[in-house]
């Protein structure tokens, strides 16, 4: 027998697909078996729908049970189709109901909207009647992002596979009885290009395939114009004007609010959303969501970013699988490989993120851009990423970790999970905005962005908030406001960039002896005249400066944490400062559940979350080789405590994003240290060894 929650997932599935006898099949099942609150709402509403397609008036009977709900979303969304209901079989409703409808009308509604909502966000600010023009925009630096970007991630690809023939060749050499592959001997430039170029060709399709695993399935306009006619209007209305043919709409039956586009020509486009962001958000934000992702089509840069996911998926995949075979196995030594293997294959796949790192921030800006212009709803959008923010803080609180496919596909998503987590503790307007106050104003907050995957939300909405004042629209969050000054000090910037700068000078002074060095040739000085040409001089002074950088820094970064004087930290407060660097790290101890995936899928630490009685908090941990060490010792491993309650001591900072590096953490029956400082401190001295020994070896030669 089926269980209760597979008849609502097929007859959901089935519904979507417009197969309404066997939707309500499945859908009565369910709802003659008891469940939870949530899931019988969901399957009462389903059945309306159902119901309402085939001509069955018991329709009627659950509407009219649906208004008595507490939640008001469910109330209007119940109201709107009894009356349609009504007009089909009544010529004219009656007064009681028409008094209700015109009190529910202004209430956000969608279909089958069982989920959470945005707290206090509602749709108080309006939107243009007419649409307007926006002042053309030059499109050439994204097209010229889009070709840099594809270059370095072409060659970022060659160098390593180049690095792992080199390795490979350079261990079998010095094996007994094994023999280098010739093969690896080969320059691999055009088999990388070849490749590279199938990848694109088949990218529509391989990203179909992966996303199977997740049920991936078609979305019907039917569907779809049930939760928002506007958007199905927009994309017939586009598609049309461009001349091409109907949009290939898809679904993932998964709650959590996501949309993202994949392809390599606009014809062939796939418009992704999940069935949370359809039950999530309103039927006008719904459309300025969809917009976006037609943002992406219209500029074309969802080709590079499609060939980018068709090839960081396969390392990521070699991460996920092994991760789950590694946990299962009960031998030590063969978890120990599959956790190296693991943790390899998800370095490979951040460091095949980096090349479309920039082109994944500047082409939601003109997305963004162009949403607002086609909808005419600047309002509706910023309601739209705010309800996504929440909607992603939200499933990580209920898986207990970040998901695979939020994690993987990040570059595609509208928000990332980071950004979900620093708006997790906002209730109000007035927390949106001061919470997003340094994303706005602080004047450093583009150099700390850098290596994130998305633009800062509080610029994104403040670039929407002006598209809406220029129309002469109130903003839905007040970012514009010219009395905020925020001020940082120089000084304080150049601290907490020190490491960073250091790399820079040591380039500059490894210029100067080469400067020197010719110098000494024109004077005839062979004591000088060495260093002229000399690559060990700039190659070995990076990493020392480098190293001199993060010694300077050190005591600044890590303040001494004193036990006796440790409170507990007022994260609103922290975060509404937009002069606040994460050099200015608040020592603070916090309590809460440890939240993140368990085992060696999470030995780099990548997926460590604190869920506080307000918000949830990234947490930075660096133990790894103290784990390979202490590998049976449970006491070392701050990864299999997922699940406990947890006091952790350390050090709170504010960037682009918000986290906390571990001082220390205690639960129940367990106790560790991170030992930031430690790690610095070896890490600074390795590479002053290492450029010293670079210098060195340039000499000898």
């Amino acid at each position: 027998m089926a269980s209760p929650n597979s008849s609502v997932v097929a007859g959901l599935t089935a519904l979507n697909q417009g197969d309404y006898d066997k939707a309500i099949a499945q859908l009565e099942a369910a709802y003659q078996t008891p469940s939870d609150p949530t899931t019988l709402v969901k399957v009462q509403m389903g059945l309306v729908i159902a119901y309402k397609n085939v001509g069955d008036e018991r329709a009627i009977a659950l509407c009219e049970t649906l208004i008595q709900h507490h939640d008001p979303q469910i109330q209007a969304w119940a109201l709107r189709h009894l009356n349609e209901l009504k007009r089909s079989v009544e010529p004219k409703l009656t007064t009681e109901t028409q008094q209700n409808t015109a009190q529910l009308s202004n209430r956000t509604s969608t279909p089958a909207q069982v989920a959470h909502t945005l707290p206090l966000i509602g749709q108080r600010a309006k939107r243009l009647k007419k649409l307007q023009r926006l002042p053309k925009i030059n499109l050439l630096p994204l097209w010229l992002l889009q070709a840099g970007s594809a270059i370095a991630f072409f060659w970022l690809i060659r160098d390593l596979l180049r690095l792992f023939m080199r390795v490979t060749n350079d261990v079998l050499v010095n094996l007994p009885y094994l023999e280098p592959i010739q093969l690896f001997y080969r320059d691999p430039t055009q088999f990388v290009l070849v490749t590279l170029l199938l990848f694109v060709s088949f990218s529509p399709w391989l990203l179909d395939g992966l996303l199977r695993f997740d049920n991936l399935q078609p979305l019907s306009f039917d569907t779809l114009a049930t939760y928002s006619p506007e958007a199905c209007q927009l994309l017939k209305r586009y598609y049309q004007r461009q001349n091409w043919r109907s949009p290939q709409l898809k679904l993932l039956p998964i709650s959590v609010p996501l949309a993202l586009t994949y392809g390599n020509l606009p014809r062939n486009a796939r418009l992704v959303v999940t069935q949370g962001l359809l039950e999530q958000l309103a039927a006008n934000e719904i459309a300025t969501i969809y917009a976006t992702q037609l943002g992406h089509i219209t500029h074309k840069d969802f080709a590079v970013m499609s060939l980018v996911m068709v090839v960081t998926q396969l390392p990521y995949l070699v991460y996920s699988q092994v991760s789950r075979w590694g946990n299962k196995i009960s031998y030590s030594y063969l978890q120990l490989i599959a956790g190296v293997i693991a943790n390899i294959a998800y370095i490979i796949w951040y460091l095949l993120c980096i090349p479309a790192l920039w082109l994944s921030q500047v082409r939601i800006y003109y997305s963004d851009r162009l949403a607002a212009e086609m909808t005419g709803h600047p309002n509706g959008l910023t309601r739209a990423l705010l309800k996504i923010a929440q909607g992603i803080a939200t499933d990580i609180r209920q898986q207990e970790c970040t998901s695979w496919l939020l994690e993987s596909w990040q570059l595609l998503l509208p928000l990332d999970r980071t950004q979900a987590l620093k708006l997790s503790g906002c209730q109000t307007p007035t927390d949106f905005e001061s919470v997003l106050a340094w994303d706005c104003y602080n004047p450093y907050r583009y150099w700390f962005n850098l290596l994130q995957t998305h633009p800062l939300v509080g610029d994104r909405l403040q670039r929407l908030a002006q598209i809406a004042q220029n129309w002469r629209l109130e903003p839905e969050l007040a970012l514009l406001n010219p009395q905020i000054k925020a001020f940082t000090s120089r000084l304080a910037f150049f601290l907490q960039s020190a490491p960073f700068l250091g790399i820079i000078l040591g380039f500059i002074f490894g210029c100067l002896a080469w400067l020197i060095g010719g110098i000494g040739i024109w004077l005839r000085i062979p004591q000088l005249a060495w260093m002229y040409g000399d690559w060990s001089l700039i190659l070995g002074s990076i990493p020392i400066g480098f190293s001199l950088g993060t010694f300077i820094r050190l005591n600044a970064f890590f303040p001494d944490i004193k036990v006796s004087n440790l409170k507990s930290l007022d994260l609103c407060e922290f975060l509404a400062n937009p002069n606040t660097l994460p050099l200015d790290s608040k020592p603070t101890r916090i309590q809460g559940k440890l939240l993140g995936r368990y085992g060696i899928s999470n030995w780099l630490a990548q997926d460590l979350i604190l869920k506080s009685n307000t918000s949830l908090i990234r947490l930075h941990h660096q133990s790894l080789l103290i784990r390979i060490r202490h590998f049976n010792n449970q006491a070392y491993a701050i990864e299999k405590l997922i699940g406990q309650d947890t006091i952790i001591t350390g050090w709170c900072r504010r960037g682009a994003a918000l986290w906390l590096d571990i001082d220390t953490w205690r639960t129940q029956s367990s106790i560790g240290r991170s030992s930031h400082q430690v790690w610095s401190t070896l890490l600074a001295c390795a590479t002053a060894i290492w450029g010293t020994y670079i210098i060195w070896q340039g000499n000898t030669t």
